[in-house]
């Protein structure tokens, strides 16, 4: 199996709760989650985990990188959580048990590079999906604008402060059309430190994406172009699948 991305400044569960505090997703996961039992994969810090289950959900977070799950669990101590984070690698797990929904949220999928690795993911679904459960998961429609745009050079993605430094991070694109992989570099600049990590993204194409899903065994039921439910179209920046089993 290829490596996930496994820098450690990206998967720093601290720094990563600096850069995504943003919650427009969650009112989608819980109306899908509600009711349900739920796996939730590349679960991080818990930023959705945690509230699903203040709500009631009956929910467990599988993550691979060990600093985000110790930063979930300090999460969900100081919530009044009890800790539903399992440490394991999608492409394979076994849990010995199915949900209802299965989900991968925030782009998670597009760390998995090779064909052979998301079939291994999805194989890993169907194992845990219950009968009549869903698959659920969120990709950015791919911007070829975009990433040329962010080829020129440094494009500034967020500043914040961390531990009394000021800290900046910009990135830089470079799309790799033979492996479909934006090949993107984050660079942090903490005081007066500079360091460099990269962030590969996986490209998915909607018809790519469609097609791919059918030969490993799902029907598509709904493909949205928001968290708002609105219908996948030209111009999306998501693309939002809810999938049964068709084996």
């Amino acid at each position: 199996m290829e490596p996930f991305c496994t820098s450690d400044l990206i998967h720093s569960g601290d720094l990563y709760d600096c850069i995504n505090n943003f919650h427009d997703d969650e009112p989608f996961y819980l109306e899908k989650c509600s009711g349900k039992t739920v796996l939730e994969l590349c679960c991080g810090t818990g930023r959705l985990t945690i509230p699903l289950a203040k709500q009631g959900v009956d929910i467990r977070g599988l993550d691979l990188s060990k600093s985000m799950l110790e930063r979930a669990r300090e999460k969900a101590t100081r919530e009044g959580v009890p800790d539903c984070f399992l440490w394991g690698d999608m492409r394979d797990f076994s849990l010995g048990k199915t949900f209802d929904v299965v989900f991968i949220p925030f782009n998670s999928l597009q760390c998995i590079y090779s064909t052979t690795d998301l079939e291994r993911v999805f194989e890993r679904v169907h194992r845990h999906l219950a009968a009549k459960g869903r698959f659920i998961f969120d990709v950015f429609n791919p911007s070829i604008h975009l990433m040329v745009e962010r080829e020129s050079g440094w494009h500034p993605v967020t500043r914040f402060e961390h531990g009394g430094r000021e800290v900046e991070i910009d990135e830089q694109c470079a799309y790799d059309d033979l492996h479909q992989v934006n090949r993107v570099k984050w660079r942090y600049t903490m005081g007066t430190e500079v360091t460099m990590e990269p962030l590969d993204m996986r490209c998915f194409y909607p018809q790519e994406m469609m097609a791919l899903l059918r030969h490993n065994g799902f029907a598509v039921e709904q493909l949205l172009g928001d968290f708002q439910q609105n219908p996948f179209e030209q111009g999306c920046a998501k693309m939002i699948f809810v999938c049964k089993s068709s084996l």
